[in-house]
C-alpha cells in the first residue's frame, strides 16, 4: 500500500511537471504568433512612415543646398563690399592726408 501511495504521488509530480513544462511552451509559441501578428499588422503602417521619413529628409536635404547656395552668394557679397569699404577707406585716408597738407 505505501509503494501503491508513492507511485501516485511521483506520477502526480511527474505529470505536473509535465504539464507545466508544456503549459510554458504553449505560452511562448502564442506570445510568439502574438508579436508576429503585431508586427505584421503595422509592417504596412511602419513602411508608410518610413517612407514618408525618407521624403521628408530628401526635402530637407534640397532646402539645405537651397540654403548653402544663398550664404555662399551672400559671402560673395560680403567680401565684395569689404573690399569697396577697404577701397573707401584708402580714399578717405588719401583726402584726410591731403587735407592736411593744405
Amino acid at each position: 500500500m505505501e509503494q501503491e501511495t508513492i507511485r501516485i504521488l511521483i506520477s502526480a509530480i511527474g505529470g505536473a511537471v509535465i504539464t507545466g513544462v508544456f503549459g510554458v511552451w504553449l505560452q511562448r509559441l502564442k506570445n510568439q504568433g502574438s508579436n508576429e501578428n503585431v508586427y505584421a499588422d503595422h509592417t504596412k503602417e511602419l513602411f508608410e512612415r518610413l517612407d514618408q521619413i525618407t521624403h521628408e529628409r530628401d526635402d530637407l536635404k534640397v532646402q539645405v543646398i537651397k540654403l548653402q547656395d544663398q550664404v555662399s552668394k551672400q559671402n560673395n557679397t560680403i567680401d565684395a563690399l569689404n573690399k569697396q569699404v577697404g577701397v573707401l577707406n584708402s580714399k578717405f585716408d588719401k583726402f584726410n592726408e591731403l587735407e592736411e597738407e593744405k
